[in-house]
């Protein structure tokens, strides 16, 4: 039986995903990073690689059950899963009456059913070994459905309540299974093309930065067993809540 540590971060983009997977290979972890695209996660693994980490690059439709059985089939092969993190879900902000159906059930998928696949796929071996962590993103349309948020709220409070499911459930067995709410915009690329005005009107320390926000889901890994956090909420000092 292979005694590599594996860490999957399913949801990897250039962002918020990337340092993720950056602070576990960093700790000497095999990261396996997934996403859709192959090309921004060889790019990714060029980079961890660079630092001298353990990567493997498993492209994944996430919302596709046999797929994501796939990626954890192929994380088996390299070691022992001890970490999973589901950061995968795309923002989306519209007017509600101009939200199409199918937008609303694409929205949901990406955010939330693909958790589901990926929580209950990591947690299989979990139980099995007695040990490991489950982490899932969450924003602040988890806690609170905002004007123009229908669909992506739905979805994020959707996966909020299923990580509060699977974390009763699963505590006993071993298994840590915590959600982060991301109170504050993320320092990234596609926040700065499509958010650059208010991006620009927020002081420096009003920005979060993908590898603090990291350094939160490496310490819940790290807990001991007799105080494990379920939720935490992170944001920045300037930001009102």
């Amino acid at each position: 039986m292979p005694d590599k540590q594996v860490a999957v971060i399913a949801g990897v983009g250039v962002g918020l995903g990337k340092a993720i997977a950056r602070r576990f290979a960093k700790a000497g972890f095999d990261t396996v990073i997934a996403a859709r695209n192959k090309k921004t996660l060889d790019q990714i693994a060029h980079e961890i690689g660079d630092i001298g980490g353990a990567v493997h690059v498993v492209p994944t439709d996430l919302c596709e059950p046999d797929a994501v059985s796939a990626l954890f089939e192929e994380a088996k092969k390299i070691g022992t899963l001890d970490v999973a993190v589901f950061n995968a879900g795309p923002f989306h902000m519209q007017p509600f009456l101009d939200h199409e159906p199918q937008t609303f059930e694409d929205i949901w998928r990406i955010n939330c059913f693909a958790g589901f696949l990926v929580g209950q796929a990591a947690a299989r071996p979990m139980v099995l070994n007695k040990r490991g962590s489950i982490i899932f993103t969450g924003a602040t349309a988890s806690l609170r459905g905002g004007a123009q948020f229908a669909a992506f709220a739905a979805a994020k409070a959707g996966l909020r309540s299923l990580a509060q499911s699977m974390a009763r459930s699963l505590g006993s067995q071993g298994v840590h299974v915590a959600h982060i709410v991301n109170d504050g915009v993320i320092d990234m690329p596609e926040n700065w093309e499509h958010m650059r005005d208010y991006m620009e009107s927020l002081p420096p320390e009003g920005i979060m930065k993908p590898d603090s926000i990291a350094e939160s889901y490496f310490a819940l890994h790290q807990q001991e067993q007799t105080a494990w956090t379920f939720e935490l909420d992170l944001r920045p000092s300037v930001e009102s809540f």
